[in-house]
């Protein structure tokens, strides 16, 4: 797979996560097969973006996502952009702090270890939304999610939304590994949309 390629998936699993965040926000549910990857993703070393995923079906929804947000804007794609750019500046942030950057590595080994929960599992969530908080959440801004107070004040919801936040910190190391970078974003954009159409996903 070329560099290319592989960079617009990373960049894809990076709007995958903010999609999934903005349906949880507003619906109180999002796409399982979508989530199940991207937690995934957390738990996987690699920089080669086909051992993190094992196919393009697993970034279904950041593709779609990605198609949508080079082409028209909707309200909600307006939120995935912004959590896509606060995850982006947040990840910039945590690079620069040693302290949290090994918390996280030796919980995330540490979960990865425990094989008797799945990922998705209530107790993974539970763990993945601690660290979370426990780091990235003390870095200034904080990641304001817009949605339903409903949905954002039940606390397996709460979870969800965090756990996906950190597999989207993960996203933007993995597409900044593949020599991603912000000033790409306004270019090259029907290079990127001809590419996502002859995908199968």
């Amino acid at each position: 797979m070329n560099k290319y390629k592989q960079r617009t998936l990373a960049l894809a699993s990076l709007l995958q996560t903010a999609t999934l965040v903005e349906q949880l926000a507003s619906t109180g549910t999002c796409n399982s097969v979508s989530a199940e990857a991207s937690l995934k993703s957390i738990i996987t070393n690699s920089t080669n973006v086909e051992e993190v995923f094992a196919s393009s079906k697993d970034l279904e929804t950041g593709l779609k996502s990605l198609k949508t947000a080079f082409g028209k804007k909707t309200k909600d794609m307006q939120n995935i952009i912004f959590y896509s750019l606060a995850l982006i500046n947040l990840e910039k942030k945590l690079m620069k702090n040693q302290v949290f950057l090994t918390k996280i590595s030796s919980e995330i080994e540490q979960i990865k270890n425990q094989n008797f929960f799945e990922i998705s599992h209530s107790n993974s969530l539970a763990r993945l939304a601690q660290l979370y908080k426990n780091t990235l959440g003390n870095l200034n801004p904080t990641i304001m999610v817009n949605g339903n107070e409903l949905y954002l004040s039940n606390q397996r919801t709460a979870n969800h939304i965090r756990a996906l936040l950190l597999a989207g910190i993960r996203a933007v190391s993995l597409w900044k590994s593949q020599g991603g970078r912000t000033w790409q974003l306004l270019l090259g954009k029907k290079k990127t949309l001809k590419l996502i159409n002859a995908m199968d996903f």
